[in-house]
């Protein structure tokens, strides 16, 4: 599939700032430091940017993903 390129996001977990620039990177955020482990859109986020560091999905469609699990958990999160 093709790719896109992330619009960079910071996100903010646990008073501390984290810059999510890839799928890679959001996958990393929601395996390690995530406030929940389960919800229809942290599971569709963890396949989406799964795919996209596998090259089956694009970047864009994990960003979407991993920004639909941020506001369903509730995660501070801005375009930088």
């Amino acid at each position: 599939m093709s790719s896109s390129v992330w619009l960079v996001l910071i996100v903010e977990r646990n008073q501390v700032f984290h810059t999510i620039a890839s799928a890679d990177e959001a996958l990393e955020m929601l395996f390690t430091n995530w406030p929940v482990v389960s919800g229809a859109a942290f599971v569709l986020a963890l396949e989406a940017c799964a795919q996209a560091v596998a090259g089956t999905a694009t970047e864009g469609e994990a960003q979407s993903a991993f920004l639909a699990a941020a506001l369903e958990a509730k995660v501070p999160c801005r375009l930088a």
